[in-house]
């Protein structure tokens, strides 16, 4: 587990590189004068930089980490330049549970290049998760600081960090009804598809 979070964590770092870059030129002019044959010489160094503005205002993403737990699927749309807000289905994975959850996130863009760059994100969940006579509905509100880049045309990649707090009751066959109430971590990593 460590080791892919590893793994995910290097890939990150290197498609980032891929998205905002510089180029360097290096530029020699020669200019003769027609009258009297002088020559001038002038050298240059251009450096210019380049960052990707292609125009988004959909995505379809996964979060390939929490398939240990949940399949899931996120739709976010872009509101403004500096505002996205998204929602998103998952169902159980482990064998013999079965349910299903909702998400809702509202993604802050600072630099109001959205849905490119860092953000931040509230969100909420809330999840139906049945097992043998136990059912469990867990409601969790959290925030996410995170960074979405796009290093192909269409392909985005995102990664995030943040804290849930989750609530709710886990109700048995005999009839028992249990509450709980904590805060765990969150790390998300995206893969998807934009428009």
């Amino acid at each position: 587990m460590l080791r892919t979070i590893g793994y995910t964590l290097l890939v990150c770092v290197f498609t980032a590189q891929v998205g905002v870059g510089q180029t360097r030129t290096r530029e020699t002019r020669k200019t003769v004068a027609q009258e009297n044959g002088d020559t001038t010489t002038v050298e240059s160094v251009i450096i210019s930089s380049f960052e990707d503005i292609t125009p988004r205002t959909g995505m379809v993403i996964v979060n390939p980490l929490k398939f240990l737990l949940f399949y899931n699927l996120s739709y976010y749309f872009r509101v403004s330049s500096s505002v996205v807000f998204g929602g998103g289905l998952q169902f159980p994975t482990p064998e013999g549970i079965n349910g299903f959850g909702l998400n809702a996130e509202l993604r802050f863009y600072p630099s109001e290049k959205s849905p490119r760059g860092f953000y931040i994100a509230p969100n909420v969940s809330y999840n139906v998760v049945r097992s043998g006579g136990e059912e469990a509905n867990p409601f969790s509100i959290g925030a996410l600081i995170g960074w979405q880049w796009f290093p192909g045309d269409d392909f985005a990649l995102g990664m995030g960090i943040g804290a849930d707090h989750y609530s709710g009751s886990v109700s048995q066959r005999a009839g028992e009804i249990t509450r709980f109430d904590g805060w765990a971590p969150a790390l998300r990593f995206d893969i998807g598809y934009a428009w």
